[in-house]
């Protein structure tokens, strides 16, 4: 197995072998090192010292579910520190049967023009993109099919990433070719952009395998580890309403942002949950389902593809993280409203989170209209066009509300918060504030742990070992839902690992790499000018108390500083 370099600068490209170390760390574990030991941390990240890192999973391209996520990474944009943003999608596996851990982009490219990047089994080729540019995913994937064919999965950004605004993201196509799978977070489609390069285009269904993926060992090990996902409970209900089954769990612990995070409930919540989206596509028929799975081989099946009343396809999925910014928190209960919205995110290439949030903060300072959404659509659709609300919306949340003067931003490390406001879920809270990579669900969501989720007490150890949960699962390439079926289940996955690989891990090998990961990154953080006090959540979140239940953030700073031991 190798690793694909590739200088931009150059247009030129060198496989280099495998590091052992690297056998079973891979993902975010891979992003983190790589950018320890070659990329400085003080660096710009849009300048030609930052680098863009690709990376899937040592359980990729074998036929395990839901093992195919795909880490992207590098310095962030939009928070100035580590990111690793992950996807699901067919990259991965496709990257893993060409016998590829992963893809790192140096240097820029000088001048104005565009290329794509063709990854063949032993060739990479540089392909002018001056027809390419300027289309959103949907177009530009189509025209890539087109041009290529349909035997490649494909890395792409929209126009938000070619003008490299901070809140772009990097959109990879689902195993039904549409590029709705999106790497949103952190801005990572301008650091591609500022390499120049358009798309990716990865050829599919290589021949490498490893040597142990015919072995008894491996496949004991994958039809036990398969059989623990189907029995559980939690499995089937995403499998069935997908992740906006949570719409009505955050209602009911008062922690749905609303109106900018000023109400933890939303008098319309009913409308945009779970239940009504599940039976609205039912009922509508036609191109929709709410069940299907984003790459080869998965088990789990919570994507879902909504459509119009005719049952013609809107976009594909629609989750709860977007029903919650850009629904209740811009006070729209419509989830036809939310649906377009998210297909134009998708289609400019921005994070649904971030946008929701920018969303958000326009209309606190009266710019927008809380319930209407003609406002909210016009705003969105002036991105590729240049006016100077897309232009704010392009730059997130942080920047948006500092423009506007708007004390009121929802962010840590200039990342908006997800769709748990920290007053009604206390450990997710402490999640947003001490990850590595800003306010971040993903990086510890704690929202279904069996705490008292508005009770202070022990939500700092609940996020720590979610924090490392996590972690231990991007290094490894796993999706996070996983988590619901296999979390007391360690065994399984390190039994994986050794048939697989021929190894003899540890029995705390999880947890291991999970927290040396997270210590690294916090590491490059602090060599990129990060103290404790980037470690807060805003301060109206302590002085304003969150209807219905009265909620503040009460969490003491001291606590949550030595989350991880209290230095790194």
């Amino acid at each position: 197995m190798n690793i694909l370099r590739i200088d931009c600068n150059n247009k030129s490209f060198q496989y280099e072998g495998l590091p052992e170390y690297f056998t079973a760390v891979a993902g975010r574990g891979f992003i983190a090192r790589i950018l320890r030991d070659e990329v400085p941390a003080e660096c710009y990240p849009l300048g030609p010292e930052n680098k863009l890192i690709i990376c899937n999973g040592p359980l990729a391209g074998v036929g395990i579910s839901s093992a195919g996520r795909l880490s992207i990474g590098g310095k962030s944009p939009l928070t100035g520190g580590v990111k690793e943003s992950n996807s699901g999608g067919t990259a991965a596996d496709a990257l893993a049967q060409l016998g590829l851990r992963g893809m790192i982009l140096e240097n820029q490219l000088n001048g104005n023009s565009w290329y794509l990047l063709k990854i063949e089994e032993d060739h990479v080729e540089f392909i002018d993109a001056c027809d390419y540019t300027g289309l959103g995913n949907y177009d530009l994937r189509k025209k890539l099919v087109q041009d290529f064919g349909e035997g490649y999965s494909t890395i792409t950004i929209g126009p938000s990433g070619e003008k490299q605004y901070l809140n772009s993201s990097i959109a990879i196509n689902d195993r039904f070719g549409r590029p709705g799978r999106v790497a949103a977070r952190g801005g990572l489609g301008a650091l591609m952009g500022s390499k120049r390069i358009k798309a990716i285009l990865i050829r599919e269904k290589g021949s490498y395998k490893p040597a142990g993926a015919e072995s008894a060992a491996f496949k004991d090990a994958r039809r036990e580890f398969h059989r623990i996902v189907k029995e559980s409970e939690r499995i089937k209900v995403l499998r069935e309403y997908g992740t906006a089954s949570t719409v009505m769990d955050a209602q009911r612990l008062g922690a749905l942002p609303t109106c900018n995070f000023t109400r933890g409930q939303f008098e319309d919540a009913e409308k945009i949950s779970g239940e009504t989206l599940h039976d609205l596509i039912l009922s509508r028929g036609g191109d929709g389902t709410n069940s299907e799975s984003c790459m080869g081989v998965c088990i789990i099946q919570c994507s879902n593809l909504y459509v119009d009343a005719g049952g013609k396809e809107v976009v594909g999925p629609v989750e709860y993280e977007t029903i919650s910014l850009l629904g209740s928190n811009l006070g729209i209960g419509d989830l036809d409203v939310i649906a377009h919205l998210n297909y134009l995110c998708n289609d400019y290439g921005l994070d649904t989170i971030e946008t929701g949030g920018a969303l958000g903060v326009m209309a606190e300072a009266g710019l927008l209209r809380f319930g209407e959404a003609g406002d909210f659509i016009r705003a969105v659709h002036e991105v590729p066009e240049g006016g100077w609300l897309g232009l704010l919306i392009g730059m997130g949340t942080g920047i948006t509300a500092k423009v506007l003067n708007v004390r009121r931003a929802p962010v840590v490390k200039n990342q908006c918060m997800s769709g748990y406001d920290p007053r009604g879920v206390k450990g997710t809270g402490v999640t947003y504030a001490t990850s590595p990579m800003g306010a971040d669900h993903t990086a510890g969501l704690t929202v279904y742990m069996p705490v008292d989720h508005h009770d202070k007490k022990d939500q700092v150890e609940t996020s720590r070992k979610m924090q490392v949960s996590r972690a231990s699962y991007d290094v490894l390439g796993l999706c996070a839902f996983l988590l619901a079926a296999t979390a007391m289940h360690g065994d399984k996955v390190i039994a994986m690992l050794n048939g697989l690989y021929g190894l003899d891990l540890p029995p705390d090998y999880l947890g291991r790499i999970g927290n040396e990961t997270i210590l690294l990154e916090k590491k490059f953080n602090l060599a990129a000018g990060f103290d404790k006090k980037d470690d807060r959540i805003p301060a109206f979140f302590k002085e304003e108390k969150l209807p219905p239940f009265d909620l503040q953030w009460d969490i003491d700073d001291a606590e949550m500083d030595v989350i991880f031991g209290g230095s790194v």
